[in-house]
């Protein structure tokens, strides 16, 4: 057995310095960006999104020296994520040059390159990396996941926040939204990990399950949880009884704190429930109503372009004033506040770059499910497994996710999307072992 593993070993290709700095900046972006802030006003969101912008612009660097090499292992696969991801940024380009404000869409259209790149560059080097990649990336979802039980328990405050009680539960991210968006792909990720994993692996990931689950109800995120349960169902109908048992065993353990009335995420969801039963809208999607309008007539207005990317909060306030005119005054009431983003990506998708944008918006999702398996697969790599068994629950809780949040407007929610679904991608791509 052990001459085996050091013939595998020697077997295997030795990695050029380029990837071996590309591996670096990666690990580096999904160990700091979860945990890096400041002080003042933009104290979380801002240093997270220069960080992920500074981590574009390292792989950009260590890609022009892997690509003038002479000796590298990895090899770009096309495929239909490429051709969607160059897509999507030769439209941000258009979208930018037909902006409404073209200073706001190019500040935006920065993001969008620098998603693309990293999305690219994990794709190309997933090839070579073994499940050790996702536990890399569990490590600052479990740290966050820990910090936030404990400031919402009261045990540990180290952060001095101007906001008290639950919205203090904020872990190193800056809002409770956040976390639940944050938390979300991982907590999927442990508990189809604890079905597909093997040996010491799958009962570490048992742990972690329990751990990230702790910090979605500690985060009071009904529409974190609303994304897990709907990926649970997906996989607990698409994979094995083994997955239905096991994605059946986590539903009712989340269960039990989401109907509670003693904890936050059961008081939110029975304030929904009974708002739904009011039809109270603005108490049911929790005074969002108003983005929503405003949004989907900026889409009506501007269907082939939308009003350009980052330009919502530049135009919300009109548009929010004519709500009025056209909307049952039930609908339009709400928060006298400028809002920032629409709290639905679907819709923020659309307002501000077009119907085409959003279509290839739901085109990445549909190429990140990729094509169904079947059920049983022995022959799998353990990778594989994983990434097979991933997919199409992760699409749907996205698609969830994003009905009422943003996590493709936070750069730690959108580095983990981002990074899992790389990932999966490319370890789908396995043969036979």
């Amino acid at each position: 057995m052990l001459t085996r593993k050091r013939a595998a070993v020697a077997a295997s290709p030795r990695l050029a310095g380029a990837e071996i700095a590309a591996l670096a900046v990666l690990a580096a972006g999904a160990l700091s960006i979860p945990a890096i802030f400041t002080q003042g006003d933009e104290a979380f969101r801002f240093p997270k999104e220069l960080a992920f912008r500074a981590e574009a612009v390292a792989l950009l660097a260590v890609a022009v020296f892997w690509a003038t090499t002479r000796v590298r292992t990895w090899r770009i696969v096309r495929g239909p994520e490429l051709a969607v991801a160059a897509i999507a940024a030769g439209w941000a380009l258009v979208t930018v040059a037909l902006s409404t404000n073209r200073l706001l869409s190019a500040d935006s259209f920065i993001t969008v390159v620098a998603a693309a790149v990293i999305f690219v560059v994990t794709c190309v080097a997933a090839e070579g990396l073994p499940l050790v990649a996702v536990d890399v990336l569990m490590i600052g979802a479990c740290a966050n996941a820990a910090l936030v039980i404990l400031q919402d328990r009261n045990l540990w405050m180290p952060l001095k926040l101007t906001v008290q009680g639950h919205y203090a539960s904020v872990g190193l991210l800056g809002n409770t939204n956040d976390v639940g968006m944050f938390l979300f792909a991982p907590a999927l990720a442990a508990v189809i990990l604890v079905v597909v994993g093997r040996g010491v692996r799958r009962w570490i990931y048992a742990a972690v399950a329990v751990l990230l689950a702790g910090g979605l109800v500690a985060s009071g995120s009904r529409m974190a949880f609303a994304a897990v349960a709907a990926g649970l169902l997906v996989f607990a109908l698409g994979h094995s009884r083994r997955a239905a048992a096991v994605a059946v065993a986590a539903l009712v353990v989340l269960a039990v704190p989401a109907l509670s009335s003693s904890t936050i995420l059961g008081r939110g969801v029975r304030e929904a429930a009974a708002a739904a039963a009011k039809r109270d809208y603005q108490q049911l999607l929790s005074e969002r109503l108003v983005p929503f309008l405003t949004a989907i007539d900026m889409t009506r207005d501007h269907p082939l372009l939308g009003v350009g990317p980052g330009c919502f909060k530049y135009h919300y306030m009109p548009y929010r004033v004519a709500l009025a005119t056209h909307y049952p005054q039930a609908w339009t009431r709400g928060w006298p506040m400028n809002w920032g983003e629409v709290h639905n990506d679907h819709l923020q998708v659309a307002s501000e770059t077009g119907l085409p944008g959003y279509a290839l918006f739901l085109a990445a999702l549909a190429v990140f499910a990729g094509r169904r398996r079947p059920r049983a697969e022995p022959d799998a790599t353990p990778r594989a497994a994983f990434a097979r068994a991933l997919r199409w629950p992760l699409a749907a809780g996205v698609f969830v996710l994003c009905l009422a949040q943003f996590p493709l407007e936070l750069a730690a929610p959108r580095l983990m999307l981002l990074s899992i679904g790389a990932l999966c991608i490319g370890w789908d791509r396995d043969h036979a072992a």
